[in-house]
């Protein structure tokens, strides 16, 4: 039989209200709440314990506590999704100037600020990623306080590798090689130091060369920036994949000297692998179909499972990765299309895409939840879905529901 469509009827959820004040820290926000009830009991630098609260973050909006400093303090901020989510944080002063902020540092996609701040009045504002309302747990205190789970790793243990800290096309640059030709970077270079101690790495290439660079660490967050002889910057790039950074160059670089310019953004202190290699294109299409960038053609060693025809709906597990898994389906007839991915705790993602394999849906987390939800209104043909999951090296089974509808004659 067909499912008939006879409307769609859309809830619109409104946050309740809150207490409106004047403009705090520079006019971030006209709401605000004090983490201890009000601003004499908010002073992290003298409170006994640490201030656990919760909140939500509004859709397209923020959710901002207030405290203050009443000397020089090393503080902790930890945010994180109640069950699920991706909230990220910002820190602003009584000014409203940014002098925090995190994305995922502590881990299962919360945020984490460990930092020194001076005597003043603060304002921090989580926002999130999420297409929905967002629950948070908001921890606020100081950085030798419990919080139950450990601190972030940016302050590991100094690491010596004997950098001499020079930085681009300085006399003590550390080296990655010279006179590199294609042969000699097909198996790839690579070293490992801190950022504090090896902010750059010099390379001469003796041919034209297509180059891969890349820069990962188990703590830090790499950013990685390409320069000529002249010192221009040919390239840059953070987070890439997670914090980890890349920079592909497709074109051939011309002979000459070039330089791998390293930032950490969590410290100066955490291990960094810097890597270069020769470009390699079918290497980077197979990592592109992999993250569902397009479509696969007849000619890529992609699995595509058919699905056949859709008639009404279809559910089945799904076993998925960090990669994709591509399906294919027919719609008889247009009409309405809903698909579904049940993570179960997992975060997928879903894009769809037709027959000549422009993308025409994705979706991620949405409307609630970690789940994936999309809805398109399509033409009777042929159509191929991607499912994966955010995050490098996740694993896990998902359920896929599609279930396509007609008008109403």
């Amino acid at each position: 039989m067909k499912r008939i469509l006879a409307g769609i009827t859309l809830l619109i959820v409104f946050s309740g209200p809150a207490l409106a004040q004047s403009p705090i820290c520079g006019g971030i926000s006209l709401v605000g709440e004090w983490v201890g009830g009000e601003e004499a009991a908010s002073d992290l630098a003298t409170a006994d314990d640490i201030f656990d609260t919760e909140g939500q973050v509004p859709i397209a909006g923020h959710l901002v506590r207030m405290f203050t400093l009443s000397q020089d303090t090393d503080v902790r901020i930890d945010v994180s999704a109640i069950p699920a989510g991706d909230p990220y944080i910002s820190v602003y002063d009584a000014a409203g100037v940014e002098v925090a902020a995190d994305d995922d540092s502590a881990g299962d996609f919360g945020a984490s600020v460990q930092t020194t701040l001076a005597e003043g009045t603060y304002c921090l504002a989580a926002r999130s990623y999420e297409s929905g309302v967002t629950d948070v747990s908001v921890k606020l205190g100081r950085g030798d306080q419990d919080f139950g789970t450990p601190a972030i790793p940016s302050a590991a243990a100094p690491i010596d590798s004997g950098g001499t800290g020079a930085g681009c096309f300085e006399p003590d640059t550390a080296s990655l090689g010279t006179d590199l030709d294609i042969p000699g970077l097909t198996e790839g270079l690579s070293a490992s130091n801190t950022a504090g101690s090896t902010p750059a790495y010099g390379f001469t290439l003796a041919e034209a060369t297509p180059i891969s660079v890349t820069a990962s660490s188990e703590y830090g967050d790499p950013l990685i920036r390409l320069l000529d002889a002249r010192h221009n910057v040919l390239a840059e790039n953070d987070d890439f994949d997670g914090l980890n950074s890349r920079i592909d160059l497709t074109q051939r670089l011309e002979p000459g000297d070039y330089c791998i310019e390293i930032e950490d953004l969590n410290g100066n202190e955490n291990l960094i692998t810097v890597g270069l290699e020769t470009f390699d294109p079918a290497a980077d299409r197979l990592r592109r179909l992999n993250a569902a960038e397009f479509a696969p053609t007849a000619g890529d060693s992609v699995t595509i499972t058919d699905l056949g025809t859709l008639d009404t709906a279809i559910l089945q597990e799904v076993q998925t990765s960090s990669d994709a898994t591509w399906y294919r389906l027919e719609l008889p007839a247009g009409g309405l299309l809903l698909t579904e991915v049940i993570g179960n705790g997992l975060d997928p993602e879903v894009v769809l895409f037709d027959r000549v394999g422009r993308r025409i849906g994705e979706n991620d987390d949405g409307p609630d939840g970690l789940d994936s939800f999309l809805v398109s209104r399509l033409l009777p043909g042929s159509y191929t879905v991607a499912i994966r999951l955010v995050g490098d090296g996740e694993t896990g089974p998902v359920r896929l529901l599609m279930e396509r509808y007609v008008l109403a004659q």
